[in-house]
């Protein structure tokens, strides 16, 4: 999205171009990707409908690499906005390169691994700074902002440097694995904030102020409204057996091996087999975070994703490039559907001698 609308404004509104080999266009673009980075940032923290897509990010407990990892599928559509202005003069690969290169950056940041690196904290966004950024203790909230420099939260006065423990995840942490309720948990409480808040101006207060906004409270709500922290803080996590931790990984693994395959082939899929794919993912994903918070309807949703798989198989919309990868997948799936039939059978014969 970012780079579609930025092409479009500069091959219909540019004012001038600057060379794309002069390396003070690269210095400047890299400014001007950082500099729009933070207000991006910055606005995803402090107005509410664009926080219902930023918190996906931050709802992890958990602080590294893979946490850069975790990201939010509505981000996407409101962050290009804050990049148009350099559309005006800076030619798109030169601002492509330095977009990728600003996300890039800002993934090795995120480890505990790495304590301080001394005169490079006054300029860099490090580990430190972002480990505040992910914290939830009252010192951390809404601060440190910045994607590869740390300049502008000390210009904007949003800095603060790292002391007391961190302690990562949401203010009020969500306690699921569901991967849905994870990316849509805060658009669904601004729509119902949204209706049961009377009077119109309030309404607009809910999705354009701050989360923590109410009527009568400042734009970004009461900083000791915020549950402290004790530092003892114990990350979600529901105990399940060694083996159903096996089988959750290696049925990611599969489905990490789908998505692979859906993104190099989406263009010379149709739309139809286009939409089963990506559906059948997103199951997989729901399916995976009901195993992880040990849902009852965990057995009915793996039940019916076995079935869905050889049924869509068949139907030529799952197809798998290898003979032999087919065969296995449809013997371990067939395998699943009979173990997980099983579940049910014992779930729904319990809940009936329970009844009686």
């Amino acid at each position: 999205v970012e780079i579609s609308s930025y092409i479009y404004v500069w091959n219909n509104y540019r004012m001038m171009e600057l060379p794309w080999d002069s390396s003070w266009t690269w210095y400047l673009t890299f400014i001007g990707v950082d500099f729009g980075y933070y207000w991006f940032h910055r606005m995803a923290h402090e107005i509410n409908f664009l926080w219902a897509g930023h918190q996906v990010h931050h709802s992890s407990e958990h602080y590294n690499l893979l946490t850069a990892l975790r990201q939010s599928i509505l981000q996407k559509f409101s962050s290009w906005i804050f990049y148009l202005p350099m559309a005006l003069c800076i030619p798109p690969s030169v601002f492509a390169v330095h977009l990728q290169f600003n996300l890039l950056y800002q993934f090795w940041i995120h480890t505990e691994v790495i304590e301080n690196l001394g005169p490079l904290e006054f300029i860099l966004n490090t580990p430190s700074h972002h480990r505040v950024h992910h914290g939830r203790n009252l010192y951390c909230i809404d601060k440190n902002y910045g994607g590869t420099l740390i300049i502008w939260d000390r210009i904007f006065g949003t800095f603060a440097a790292e002391k007391d423990k961190v302690v990562y995840g949401l203010t009020h942490p969500i306690n699921t694995f569901e991967s849905l309720k994870v990316q849509f948990h805060h658009s669904v409480y601004i729509w119902n904030i949204f209706w049961s808040t009377a009077g119109f101006v309030n309404k607009l207060s809910v999705i354009f102020k701050g989360p923590g906004w109410a009527p009568g409270k400042p734009r970004l709500g009461l900083i000791e409204e915020i549950p402290e922290v004790t530092g003892k803080e114990v990350p979600f996590n529901r105990k399940l057996p060694s083996y159903m931790y096996i089988y959750v990984i290696i049925h990611f693994v599969i489905m990490m091996g789908f998505y692979v395959d859906l993104t190099t082939s989406k263009c010379t899929l149709s739309q139809v087999t286009l939409l089963m794919r990506v559906g059948y993912i997103g199951l997989t994903l729901t399916s995976i975070g009901f195993l992880m918070d040990q849902r009852p309807e965990a057995a009915f949703l793996e039940f019916a994703r076995f079935s869905l798989f050889l049924g869509l198989q068949k139907l030529g919309y799952l197809e798998v490039h290898s003979a032999l990868l087919s065969t296995t997948y449809e013997v371990l799936f067939s395998l699943c559907i009979a173990f997980w039939g099983i579940q049910i059978i014992k779930q729904l014969t319990s809940r009936s001698a329970k009844q009686h």
